[in-house]
């Protein structure tokens, strides 16, 4: 049933919603991002990216992802409601559908070529092209450098076909710990990643795991106190889709170095 309407809006909402729950853990430091895919909970932990440099895509159902439905024939699954409480040291809430993600090495400084799959038709129009696909370096196992790096870049073929862009990574945190998550900046006017060439450290990361990462933003909830509910209707989340086979994942904007225990729901709609 196309949703045309408020009752046909109403009448699509799936009964029951998806629960989700997190652990506390330690994160890097206040101001930094920081997912929990790697963390235990209600949402178990989840496995971090294979592949080597040209990685792997990721598609749910997967150990880690917030359960997502299978949309009826001929329907597309949207997020109609989204619940979350944070009992500390969480400020923002980004919910994401990672598609993509490999394995640099650490201590290689120069330029490691990357031959990227087709990324899975999950942009924001449920294509490949990368429309609302954006970068980040996620770390599975805590690094060993000394200083903060700002020489990390990527080169990209953004989501127009135009390849030799570069995204930046601001700066990387001294001992990125696990579940740190820095987004890279594309270059002026660019909306997405359609695929990447290359990554290059600059810097040795000298020891750990980290992880070049595409994922596409589905939603964002601020949480402005701990041990209070927060809670967006489909009108404050501007009915997002939500495509089969998304691999869900939070990142937390962090306010202090630990973060407390997360809970919530997300509830869908199919039209």
């Amino acid at each position: 049933m196309a949703i045309t309407g408020l009752d046909p809006l109403i009448n699509s909402f799936r009964h029951s919603p998806s629960v989700y729950g997190k652990d506390t853990a330690t994160n890097e430091a206040a101001g930094i991002c920081h997912t929990p895919w790697y963390q235990t909970g209600l949402t178990g932990a989840g496995v971090a990216p294979t592949g080597g440099l040209n990685g792997a895509n990721f598609t749910g159902p997967l150990a880690g992802a917030i359960a997502t439905p299978t949309a009826v024939s001929g329907a597309t699954s949207y997020l109609g409601k989204w619940t979350a409480v944070a009992a500390s040291g969480v400020g923002h809430l980004w919910l994401v559908d990672k598609l993509w993600g490999n394995v640099p090495v650490v201590t290689t400084t120069g330029a490691q070529a990357i031959a990227q799959p087709i990324l899975p038709s999950r942009d924001e129009t449920a294509a490949t092209v990368g429309g609302g696909v954006l970068l980040a370096l996620e770390v599975s196992s805590t690094t060993g450098n000394a200083g903060a790096i700002t020489n990390t870049t990527v080169s990209y073929t953004n989501s127009l076909g135009t390849a030799g862009r570069t995204a930046t990574l601001a700066s990387f945190p001294i001992t990125g710990v696990t579940g740190t998550w820095v987004a890279f900046s594309l270059a002026a006017g660019d909306v997405g990643v359609r695929s990447v060439q290359s990554i290059t450290l600059g810097t040795s990361y000298v020891s750990g795991a980290v992880h070049l990462v595409a994922f596409r933003v589905v939603a964002s909830m601020p949480i402005p106190n701990s041990n209070v509910g927060n809670s967006l209707d489909v009108f404050g989340l501007n009915m997002p889709a939500v495509w089969d086979a998304s691999a869900l994942q939070l990142v937390y904007y962090c306010t202090g170095t630990t973060v407390g225990a997360l809970a919530g729901e997300l509830w869908f709609a199919q039209g």
